[in-house]
């Protein structure tokens, strides 16, 4: 049985659904969700209800820092009795590979020479 939730998050749209995404997606970005697709489907039996899951791009304010093709997933995860949770982020290349931190993201760009070598990571 399938309880959760998926959504798309653009600058126009805050509750899109992910069969009809909005028209200011990327391509690349639409090909890096049927990556993180892909591969939910695989691990299919593995979901707890209630989870709330969005995905982001660089068009979204927050992370604009992000290079095109590159998404974020968030989800959220409710606790207890009042709705309170935990929001997990996951950050997807265009591959569909799967990072779980900015610092991840930053070293995987500086690997692959996406990043300047000068900069920091913090």
């Amino acid at each position: 049985m399938k309880h959760e939730k998926v959504e798309l998050i653009s600058p126009e749209s805050s509750s899109s659904k992910l069969k009809a995404p909005p028209q200011k997606w990327s391509p690349a970005t639409l090909a890096t969700l049927k990556a993180v697709k892909e591969r939910t489907r695989k691990r299919d039996n593995k979901r707890t209800p209630n989870v709330v899951v969005k995905y982001y791009d660089n068009t979204y304010t927050s992370y604009d820092w992000l290079v095109s093709g590159w998404i974020v997933e968030e989800r959220f995860v409710p606790t207890g009795r009042k709705g309170t949770g935990r929001t997990y982020k996951y950050y997807y290349d265009p591959t569909g590979r799967m990072y779980y931190t900015k610092r991840d993201v930053l070293f995987a760009w500086k690997i692959s020479k996406l990043m300047k070598s000068k900069v920091k990571i913090p």
